[in-house]
């Protein structure tokens, strides 16, 4: 049966050198529709120029096309990495004029709005993508957005990206769910109150989405099993690594051994030769058998922190909090695993270091060594991602 529901509208503007992350969007929308939106009657959806604007004609500039095709909306989400964008009257890229559009509008009313912003802080793929001039702007532009007390976030990939707008769009909807007036039930309350507000927040009549949702009782279940799964493979991580480490002491005890029976003389090139072979073979071995078990680690933690935040907002909307033990425990819980992955993060930063800094003696060895530091650099990288996500489940447990 068709329910009433709140509709809440979100706008992306950012260049073009971020078709990637916009085209994201559409993903991460539906997901929330599923996840946040249908417990709470909500319905999200997504505005950009691409499906909202249509060619037209203006007095002014292309920009102004696009400002009056999509003038209503709830949240701003803007992307911005190392193109600034091209100037229209008065701005220096359509993706600042339509910030300070959403500006305008939060310090009109700032129940009415909620702007978020990122900056992408990754290597392009080749440096002839890089303007000077253009990422001298955004840098100026960042700059900005810290003295109109804009808080703003960085993410590294796409992946980043949406699991932090999965975490901070409904934490901004609820702020306006809080700040703004309870809309009523009824007809004639809710077009008055559609027109005294601007469509601020729109109510439509929509067939909610019948999906097989998960209870408080199998996400427990679920944020378990991937937990201990991510702690078994993390504890084989560590134990390869100290195996990896030990067999390259073993190496340069043999080393020193061999010098040491010939009398401080110079090994011969095929003595050293076999014995850094050998060496080439248990570091590449170590090497794939991280490229399996990496995936396996970084998967089942992300799956735990995505169930146990699905479970935080089913207490948080569904019980009104009533179960603080449960979520004290949570916070417990995920508190010993950070902790547990900081140090193992730890370890594994300076494990690469040394593989990094280890001398170029041979073509196999310095193959092999480059192998295992891409591996533990790649999974470095995923391991402060997975932190930075679960920091972010950590706070809203907090913030309850």
């Amino acid at each position: 049966m068709p329910q009433l529901i709140n509709k809440y509208r979100i706008f992306i503007a950012s260049p073009s050198d971020l078709a990637e992350e916009r085209a994201a969007m559409n993903d991460v929308i539906s997901e929330l529709n599923i996840t946040y939106g249908n417990p709470n009657n909500l319905y999200l959806e997504l505005l950009n120029w691409e499906n909202n604007s249509a060619p037209g004609i203006s007095e002014t500039s292309i920009q102004h096309i696009i400002n009056n095709d999509i003038p209503v909306y709830d949240i701003f989400i803007g992307f911005l990495w190392m193109k600034f964008g091209t100037p229209t009257n008065g701005f220096g890229s359509g993706t600042e004029e339509e910030f300070n559009i959403a500006y305008e509008k939060f310090k009109a009313d700032n129940n009415s709005i909620q702007i978020l912003f990122y900056f992408k802080n990754a290597v392009p793929k080749s440096l002839e993508d890089i303007d000077v001039i253009q990422l001298s702007k955004v840098r100026d532009f960042k700059t900005k957005l810290g003295e109109k007390n804009t808080y703003y976030w960085e993410f590294t990939e796409r992946e980043e990206l949406e699991k932090f707008l999965r975490l901070h769009i409904p934490k901004r909807i609820d702020q306006l769910r809080e700040l703004s007036t309870k809309i009523s039930k009824t007809t004639h309350q809710i077009e008055s109150n559609l027109e005294s507000t601007s469509q601020k927040s729109q109510i439509v009549e929509i067939e909610v989405l019948e999906t097989e949702e998960l209870g408080i009782i199998d996400l427990d279940e679920l944020i378990g099993e991937s937990f201990q799964n991510s702690r078994y493979s993390l504890e084989r991580i560590s134990e390869a690594i100290a195996w990896i480490g030990g067999e390259m002491r073993k190496k340069t005890k043999e080393i020193d051994r061999v010098v040491a029976n010939n009398h401080n003389q110079p090994i011969s090139v095929k003595v050293q030769r076999n014995i850094y072979n050998r060496t080439s073979v248990a570091m590449n071995d170590f090497a794939n058998r991280m490229e399996v078990e990496i995936p396996i680690y970084i998967e089942s933690f992300e799956n735990g922190i995505d169930y146990l935040s699905k479970l935080v907002n089913i207490y948080k909307t569904d019980f009104d909090n009533r179960y603080e033990n449960q979520l004290d425990e949570l916070d417990t819980s995920l508190d010993s695993m950070l902790t547990e992955i900081e140090g193992a993060l730890e370890i594994t930063r300076g494990f690469t270091a040394t593989i990094e800094n280890m001398p170029k003696v041979s073509k196999d060895l310095n193959t092999a060594r480059r192998n295992v530091a891409l591996k533990m650099s790649d999974f470095i990288r995923k391991m402060e991602v997975s932190i930075s996500i679960a920091g972010e489940v950590h706070k809203s447990i907090k913030n309850r």
